[in-house]
């Protein structure tokens, strides 16, 4: 039986419920964040909750909780589902009930998620895949919060177009990031991707930024679309997707269509670094 964490109690998963007038229910208001486990444990805790909590600060929405006591909730959510091997962690923090269903009350709900690791396709690492561009923004840059409906819809437009990701583009017609991804392009040994203002702050890209550092030049700097598409290797990278190589882009093809050996190299760098992570906590 798979056991969240709800409003300060534990429940079966099909009895969750937060009341219907609760500002996220009412208004889309609220944060989240999402981690996941390797060998049951959750990696890059501390980051994921700072940015949680970065995220209720931008939105203006005060959080009564510690970030010891959220993360001690994690660990506790994760020990009642122990019977899930590896595991989607997701944190959402609503609003909560509000009087005039618009103003915050001061009482916020907090949700603990723990949900089983869907593999993704392989051939997504060894062929590549497409995506598209959308003149779109995220609605509160740097902020992770639940109302979704621009991504969910940018992204129905990606799969009609037999794409996996859509990549936001401003008006200046510069690429920013995917609707559940960060961006990257290589031209030559230079890995480029968007400076941090203006998108959401991405775990994984922290850390590809770091590991790429021992091999290539690094600059975080604007990539128009024109530039983009001239890319010789360009890959996104996220929690559950790990770095995915981008062979195609719209109608444009990149790195005459396959992975580049660039890109090739920081996904071993990051299966060594998520090794390593594991294998500390083995028997």
């Amino acid at each position: 039986m798979t056991i969240y964490y709800v409003d300060g109690r534990f429940v079966p998963s099909h009895e969750a419920m937060i009341p219907v007038d609760d500002l996220a229910v009412l208004r889309g208001f609220g944060i989240c964040d999402i981690m996941r486990t390797f060998n049951g444990v959750p990696y890059f805790l501390d980051e994921h909750i700072k940015r949680l909590m970065a995220s209720g600060k931008k939105i203006g929405l005060s959080l009564p909780w510690t970030m010891d006591e959220i993360k001690a909730i994690v660990r506790e959510t994760l020990e009642k589902n122990k019977q899930t091997a590896e595991a989607n962690i997701r944190i959402v923090i609503t609003a909560g009930s509000s009087p005039d269903f618009l103003t915050p009350s001061g009482t916020p709900r907090l949700i603990v998620m723990v949900t089983p690791i869907k593999k993704l396709p392989e051939e997504w690492y060894s062929n590549g895949i497409k995506v598209i561009t959308i003149f779109q923004e995220r609605p509160l840059a740097g902020a992770k919060v639940t109302a979704y409906i621009p991504a969910a819809m940018a992204l129905k437009q990606a799969q009609k177009s037999g794409a996996v990701e859509a990549i936001y583009v401003n008006a200046q017609k510069q690429a920013l990031e995917g609707t559940t991804s960060n961006l990257f392009a290589f031209f030559g040994q230079t890995l480029v991707t968007p400076p941090a203002q203006g998108i959401l702050k991405g775990i994984t890209r922290k850390l590809i930024l770091s590991l790429g550092n021992a091999f290539f030049q690094i600059e975080e700097k604007p990539l128009f679309l024109d530039q983009l598409l001239t890319a010789d290797e360009v890959f996104i990278t996220g929690t559950n997707k790990g770095v995915v190589p981008v062979v195609q882009i719209d109608d444009t093809l990149i790195s005459r269509g396959k992975p580049g050996k660039n890109t090739r190299k920081l996904i071993q760098a990051l299966d060594k670094h998520t090794n390593d992570f594991s294998s500390r906590y083995t028997g």
